[in-house]
């Protein structure tokens, strides 16, 4: 009866009031009131219905012909209904005369209605009930679609889809991704930034690219994902650790890409984006086409191309020389949908070639101690878009097949195939025989193969579980005369089980799971003993516990306890030389262990009408903590001087807060707030941990613009980011101390029209402000970027369903 109420008396939705942080309102009204209302219905019915009623009974099956239990057996119009006993049979023994409609409701079955006419005699009405796929919350990091409910999940989630996106495009992942609370760049000049969670980044965080873990992060700190920042897909962010279905490494978080749904209507639709961006003088063209295939019902594809070139990027004060890039990048879809199957096939093709500041590759080491002194260039660098050594050329190809088979009564199993291939170039300017002009300084590809297999049980109204097993075999092989990274082969198992249990107001979520990684490396011990070769076997035990209480109708409060792990990566064991991405020398300890969290996170949230709060406080106790600790004295080489790292483990503590908060007074008006702060402790050493962010706050304010003053549907936005210094560092142990804290000011303008065409203007950077980020790998040398202001426009192909705003 309950379900029956909820479905007969719906509660309305509200639009959330921070646009680019779209989350699920809390549903407004009271179950009681609901409840109330239905029996009130029914009690005054049936005495009056009983003076002229009459029985209608039967029998629930499946397609197989087995009787169902606990199907729902509804009648709309009057607020009565029933259910199915142990043997499928129902009975309604006081139906009025008249037409009615009798609604057959049952999770995992497609609703069934039929129409009777009830004129004073015995109706008996047998129905087959079609078996569906039913998608409820699984025991994941990050549930599917935008809706953001309160009981979504026990770690902190944020959901960006193709409208929040839209206002990002054609920035890294790692930029798109910061503008969300708990998550900062870390970030290698103007081009290269990766994603940190709470102070972690690299093999800390899972990166899922189109349901497949994306392996090109294994050589260093500073790789970025190799993603199109133009890619039609919606993103989903969670904080802390993920769940056990994502394998070793999640201790950070997940970064999940989530492709949009194909079309299946065979109408032409896509759209075509173009950008400017003033500071590097970047310019970005993307096109997406797709359409459904009449003749074939349930087919569809889609296909999407982009590029962007930029010349070098600006200071307040001067050129970041030689910081230049180019990227070319593409993917293809094919997806047919039956009753039973949904199968798809993604490939993708992601392609840059990127200038590094040459003002960082300094010859020798006094020089190096004067350039980090005076800390901006030494030359006055002009801007081109010419890029010259050092630089990086990155390939990274990805192709993929998945198939869902729907079983009998629900259940679902999916099983997906992954194959990728990563090639990186790293040409160093003092390479000694650069002056040919030819050759990298080490070439480096690495292979990739992956099945997952999951199988999904048909869920009931309170409990859900699901199995599943994943194995993947890679292989790196240095191409070149550089021995940074080693030749090596890896293998790994794993296999898990998770399960959630739910009654209102409770709601469980549980996993467990189980690792094996077993490593084989080639490096070069010596010039004389030439290469040894060395193995490693790592097993580990993963698992995941969380609760969720709901506390009222627009609040909840959630418990999210974890332990994870991770094995440590090749470049963290065997590293030896110069990185010319990260102008830096490093040093592998072959002795490392892996890397174990223990974490607990509490998340408050809250979703009302106008307002909308999530408030997340965490602690992460890594044993083994893995990370790249300077050394006293730069590294002299035959190529210049560089700063040298060591990677060391060590026990540390990660604690902090972040969160959100918007306000909606009116329709037309919303005021946004979200900051972080991490607490970074080394406890060995009994003292701050290096290289964690700094605390940073940021507000923005946003009006909507009526539409007698312009056309469509336009608002404007302001914002400011305040970011402290960083006060809690070692002493004494790094090249420079930290900068000074900084506040940045932004400024957009966004336009949508009827059409569907939308263009937005926006102003990074607004006062063009001086300053460098404490996770800048360059800011011993040169400040971060100056003012930007970004031109977007969207036109939309065909049919607007397909545009990626509607």
């Amino acid at each position: 009866m309950r379900r029956y109420c909820e479905d007969a008396f719906p509660v309305p939705r509200y639009k959330p009031a921070m646009k680019r942080l779209r989350g699920s309102p809390a549903w407004m009204s009271a179950t009681r009131l609901r409840v109330l209302v239905c029996g009130l219905g029914a009690g005054l019915l049936l005495p009056v219905g009983t003076l002229w009623s009459q029985p209608v009974a039967g029998t629930i099956t499946d397609e197989d012909n087995h009787p169902l239990t606990g199907v729902h057996v509804l009648v709309d119009s009057l607020g009565m209904g029933t259910i199915t006993d142990a043997v499928g049979e129902y009975s309604l023994p006081d139906l009025p005369r008249g037409a009615h409609t009798l609604s057959f409701r049952s999770v995992g079955y497609a609703t069934s209605d039929h129409s009777i006419t009830a004129l004073g005699q015995r109706i008996e009405l047998n129905v087959v009930l079609e078996v569906v796929v039913v998608e409820l919350d699984e025991v994941t990091t990050s549930a599917d679609g935008v809706e953001h409910d309160l009981t979504r999940a026990a770690a902190s989630v944020t959901t960006l889809d193709p409208d929040d996106l839209n206002a990002l495009r054609g920035q890294t992942l790692a930029e798109t991704l910061s503008h969300l609370a708990g998550v900062t760049a870390l970030t290698t000049g103007p081009s290269i930034a990766k994603p940190v969670i709470r102070g972690l980044h690299s093999q800390r965080l899972v990166v899922l690219n189109a349901g497949v873990p994306q392996e090109g992060q294994q050589w260093s700190g500073e790789h970025a994902p190799e993603i199109d920042p133009f890619a039609p897909v919606s993103i989903d962010v969670v904080r802390g650790a993920a769940g056990v279905e994502y394998g070793p490494g999640a201790i950070g978080g997940v970064i999940r890409l989530e492709p949009n749904p194909l079309p299946v209507e065979s109408d032409l639709g896509g759209f075509v984006s173009l950008n400017a961006f003033s500071n590097n003088s970047q310019v970005a063209l993307s096109v997406m086409i797709e359409n459904g295939v009449g003749a074939i019902p349930g087919l569809g594809w889609r296909g999407q191309a982009s590029m962007r070139k930029a010349g070098s990027a600006r200071t307040p004060d001067y050129v970041i020389g030689n910081s230049g890039f180019e990227e070319l990048n593409g993917s293809v879809t094919i997806g047919y949908e039956a009753d039973r199957v949904l199968l798809r096939t993604h490939a993708s093709l992601f392609s840059t070639e990127l200038g590094l500041f040459s003002g960082a590759h300094i010859g020798n080491y006094d020089d190096l101690l004067r350039v980090i002194a005076r800390g901006e260039p030494a030359v006055e660098y002009p801007f081109t878009f010419d890029i010259a050594a050092p630089k990086q050329t990155v390939r990274h190809m990805l192709f993929t097949m998945m198939a869902d088979i729907y079983v009998r009564r629900g259940s679902k199993l999916k099983v997906q195939f992954g194959a990728q291939q990563n090639t990186r170039r790293e040409f160093d300017a003092h390479r000694r025989f650069s002056e040919t002009g030819q050759g990298p300084d080490f070439d480096l590809g690495l292979a990739t193969q992956t099945l997952e297999i999951r199988y999904r049980a048909a869920p009931n109204e309170s409990f859900f579980w699901a199995f599943g097993s994943s194995g993947m075999i890679q292989q790196n092989i240095n191409a070149e005369s550089g021995y940074l990274i080693p030749n090596f082969r890896a293998m790994s198992a794993g296999a898990y089980f998770q399960a959630t249990w739910r009654r209102t107001p409770w709601t469980v979520e549980t996993g467990l799971r189980g690792d094996h990684r077993w490593l084989e490396a080639y490096p070069r011990i010596s010039r004389q003993s030439g290469f040894e070769r060395r193995t490693h076997e790592w097993t580990g035990v993963s698992g995941v516990v969380g609760v969720i209480r709901r506390l009222g109708h627009t609040w909840s409060l959630a418990a999210n306890l974890g332990t994870t792990w991770r094995p440590p990566g090749v470049n963290e064991l065997y590293s030896f030389g110069v990185h010319h991405g990260t102008a830096q020398f490093e040093i592998g300890t072959a002795s490392l262990g892996g890397e174990r969290g223990r974490s607990l996170d509490l998340t408050l949230r809250h979703m009302g009408k106008i307002t909308q709060l999530e408030i997340s406080a965490f602690s992460n106790r890594m044993s083994g903590y893995i990370h790249l600790f300077p050394q006293q004295e730069p590294r002299v080489t035959i190529r210049g001087a560089f700063p040298s790292f060591q990677y060391m483990a060590t026990d540390a503590l990660l604690r902090g807060i972040d969160g959100l908060f918007s306000l909606e007074p009116r329709r037309w008006l919303h005021f946004d707030a979200q900051g972080s702060i991490v607490r970074g402790t080394d406890q060995e050493a009994e003292g701050p941990l290096i290289f964690m962010p700094a605390n940073r706050l940021t507000l923005g304010m946003g009006f909507a613009l009526f539409d007698s003053m312009i056309p469509g549907e336009s608002d404007l936005e302001i914002e400011v980011t305040m970011v402290d210094r960083q006060g809690r560092y070692p002493k004494g142990i790094d090249y420079a101390e930290p900068p000074h804290g900084y506040t940045l000011f932004n400024f957009g303008y966004h336009l949508e029209l009827s059409s569907g065409v939308h263009a937005s203007l926006t102003v990074q950077n607004l006062f063009n402000a001086a300053y460098r980020d404490y996770l800048s790998r360059f800011r011993y040398y040169v400040d971060n970027p100056g003012r930007n202001v970004v031109l977007r426009l969207s036109i939309p192909i065909g049919n607007q369903q397909h545009h990626p705003h509607t």
